[in-house]
């Protein structure tokens, strides 16, 4: 078993490492994308995790991050009607998984997907999407989305039983352990450094998700 002197140590490298990374990124990259597992990393079964992305201090003029909508309607949510389809270029009537700025919708309610021109009401999409998948699996979807924003932070969060989350859990109080939820970036400048050096996007993210 691992000492809690060592422990400590290690998280607190990780904090510092964060710190150092987001204040690399914090000039140079526009957005974030937040995995968060909700159940234990496994190389060999399915987990559960879900996306969710952000526009890079953009809340409160430059203060904090504002989270994007995504054009994608809930599963139980009315589809579009064949009228909206045709005023809009969505090729699915869910919408066209466009990601929308958080700041449109902050006054009227309704949401304008500003890529394929399809309206929705804030109740009818979500601020992030669920899934579960294997971890290979995981790393290609994250990596199709930060094609998509043509790059971006990433930012990993953990379930509670998580060693990442008990490492914190030890080295911090648990209300500080409950906030981090072992928080760990990978930021836009390392992340294309890696990929100039020959490896694949996909071959990153996997190893940075099974760290």
């Amino acid at each position: 078993m691992i000492p809690n002197s060592a422990l400590n140590n290690l998280a607190l490298k990780i904090e510092e490492e964060n710190l150092k990374a987001a204040e690399a990124s914090a000039k140079k990259a526009k957005y974030k994308i937040q995995i968060w597992f909700r159940s234990a990393r496994s190389m060999h079964t399915p987990v559960a995790y879900s996306l969710s992305f952000w526009e890079s201090g953009k809340r409160l003029h430059g203060g904090g991050d504002e989270m994007m909508f995504i054009c994608r309607r809930h599963q139980d949510a009315p589809r579009l009607s064949n009228f909206d389809l045709a005023a809009s270029t969505a090729k699915s009537d869910r919408g066209c998984n466009g990601l929308i700025s958080g700041d449109i919708a902050q006054n009227t309610g309704i949401v304008l997907c500003p890529h394929c021109h399809a309206s929705h009401r804030l109740d009818q999409i979500g601020d992030s999407i669920f899934y579960r998948t294997t971890i290979s699996q995981a790393a290609d979807r994250l990596a199709w989305w930060w094609r998509k924003l043509d790059g971006a932070d990433i930012y990993a969060k953990y379930s509670p039983t998580d060693p990442r989350t008990v490492m914190m859990q030890r080295a911090y109080d648990a209300r500080t352990a409950r906030e981090k939820k072992g928080l760990t970036i990978y930021p836009l400048e390392n992340i294309l450094k890696d990929t100039l050096a020959g490896s694949t996007l996909e071959a990153r993210f996997k190893a940075f998700l099974t760290a």
